[in-house]
């Protein structure tokens, strides 16, 4: 069997997965193996609108930031991305020596026809190594825009920062000052208020002892008084005493002497010493003589 003899799918049993960017794809997955390997490569993307960035001073230049990013970066030497190489006769000649001839042609179009899928859901879903290099050159753009930007915002953190530290500095300096201010003359009013106290106090002192002295001043007085009282009520009783004892003496010598004096009693007669021609005398005479010697 030729190659000529070999058929596509039918068009109701195709996958068409074929690339989105690839402008030469059509609904249909293909007629042959020369048809797959014939479909030329998907254009290139354009040029990045900035010189390709080295990759040993690629943080000197992911420094700039910019709000117009690049979409992709310059390509390299790499291939675009191609098809697998897929020989759908050679496929069924290996096919054909072993299986009977429908068997191999059956499994051949399975193959091709899940090959196809396989491909569209590659080309769908997976990234080349362009799509990365270009996401990952958004990345670093973006990475450094946004560095830039926190840069920024942190220096303008910091200024306001620091601004505001100023101002709170000044206001403490301030507020110190008149705290310091008002400590002072807190001092100065207590100061005073304690003087004025002691002062206060002291003339109360002086008050309490001035109205001391006076009360004792009276007192004393009211002693002196009571003591001259004392001594006149002594010198009077004192005077009457000795008016009364006058007045008794005067009148036990006025009584002595109005009292009637007894008469003078007669001189006592010294009876002359007997003789003896005294003591012949008669009797009576002798009787008389001794009664009135008795």
């Amino acid at each position: 069997m030729t190659h000529s003899s070999i058929s596509d799918p039918t068009p109701s049993h195709s996958v068409d997965l074929a690339h989105p960017r690839d402008p030469l794809s059509n609904p249909s997955s293909g007629s042959g193996s020369d048809n797959i390997d014939d479909i030329p490569p998907p254009p290139s993307p354009p040029p990045p609108r900035h010189s390709e960035p080295d990759e040993h001073n690629s943080d000197s230049s992911e420094q700039v930031a910019t709000s117009n990013l690049p979409t992709t970066i310059p390509l390299h030497a790499s291939p675009s991305y191609t098809r697998p190489p897929f020989n759908t006769h050679a496929f069924y000649k290996a096919l054909e020596k072993t299986l009977p001839e429908p068997v191999a042609l059956s499994l051949m179009r399975a193959t091709r026809a899940l090959l196809v899928d396989r491909t569209g859901r590659v080309r769908r879903e997976g990234l080349t190594a362009k799509d990365l290099d270009n996401q990952a050159y958004l990345f670093r753009a973006a990475l450094s825009e946004l560095r830039a930007e926190r840069t920024l915002s942190t220096q303008n953190d910091a200024a306001a920062v620091r601004t505001a530290t100023t101002a709170l500095r000044r206001d403490l300096d301030r507020l110190d000052q008149k705290m310091k201010e008002d400590i002072a003359t807190l001092k100065h009013e207590i100061q005073m208020e304690l003087d004025s106290r002691k002062n206060e106090v002291k003339d109360e002192f002086k008050q309490q002892d001035i109205s001391i002295e006076e009360i004792l001043n009276k007192s004393i007085v009211s002693v002196s008084d009571l003591r001259t009282e004392l001594e006149s009520v002594k010198w009077d009783n004192m005077r009457r005493a000795v008016v009364g004892l006058f007045a008794f003496a005067s009148m036990t010598v006025i009584a002595v002497e109005l009292r009637p004096k007894p008469p003078p009693p007669p001189p006592p007669i010294v009876p002359s010493p007997l003789k003896p021609k005294d003591v012949a005398m008669p009797p009576t005479e002798g009787l008389e003589k001794m009664e009135w010697a008795t």
